[in-house]
């Protein structure tokens, strides 16, 4: 029988890590404006009614259900780490353009609704990341890998209003940085923030994700060590009700976050 090595193993484990981080900036992404969006909007753009604010609150949520599918087939032809990388790069650059969107002298309103539009694009990954990880552990270790996955988005969306918090300490003026028209202030601050982690987040995939992973899953799993074919055939009706109760959740926790 063929055994994984202790090197295989921490290999392995530290792959998993980094999709719990991923994980947790997906979170942190969406939560950690929620207190701001509303007198940020007021003030760039004074036309944005509260009918709107739902759209921007939406158009995050919108964006993670049509960018999902399109993250997760590219990870099932390609290696994993490539969706990670685009969509945490997209979005990096999101939340910059989110930190700008007071620069424009019309149509202010638009380009926060893009900006929030395309971070939840960036955070499709949540797919890639909940397959990788049913993917990298064995049977015995898939249920607290799962819950430990649901608990970093959780830390997250707790997380991203206390940043904001302490960004408030800046102020509503801030600092204005001339030479890039950066108005550095506690409503672009925690995006600015979360484009950093967004960017250590890349260097950790690289750096670290195991890129010899899909031959030594494949190798180990041959062996029994982690046996895909133990689960047995797929109860349709139990998937089809546990995403209908997973989409109840998350309506009422936007309903009450916006």
């Amino acid at each position: 029988d063929v055994v994984e090595t202790q090197e295989h193993y921490k290999s392995r484990w530290r792959s998993i890590w980094i999709m719990y981080l991923t994980m947790f900036l997906s979170s942190v992404g969406f939560s950690i404006v929620i207190m701001s969006v509303w007198p940020y909007l007021q003030k760039i753009d004074p036309t944005a009614d509260a009918s709107f604010l739902g759209w921007i609150i939406a158009s995050y949520s919108i964006g993670q259900m049509v960018a999902s599918p399109l993250f997760g087939v590219w990870s099932n032809y390609r290696p994993r780490r490539e969706p990670l990388v685009v969509s945490t790069a997209i979005s990096v650059a999101a939340n910059c353009l989110y930190a700008y969107v007071h620069a424009p002298h019309s149509h202010n309103k638009y380009y926060m609704l893009t900006a929030r539009a395309l971070v939840g694009f960036g955070a499709g990954n949540v797919a890639v990341v909940r397959s990788y990880i049913a993917g990298a552990t064995s049977l015995t270790e898939r249920t607290s890998a799962m819950a430990n996955t649901s608990a970093c988005q959780a830390v997250g969306f707790i997380l991203g209003p206390v940043f904001q918090t302490c960004f408030t300490l800046i102020g509503e003026e801030g600092i204005t940085w001339e030479l890039v028209h950066l108005q550095l202030n506690m409503y672009t601050a925690p995006v600015l923030f979360g484009a950093l982690l967004g960017v250590i987040n890349i260097i950790l995939i690289f750096a670290i994700f195991s890129l010899q992973f899909r031959l030594l899953f494949w190798c180990v799993a041959e062996s029994g060590v982690l046996d895909q074919d133990a689960e047995g055939n797929i109860d349709h009706v139990a998937v089809v009700a546990i995403n209908f109760l997973f989409f109840v959740i998350l309506f009422v926790f936007a309903v009450f976050e916006t």
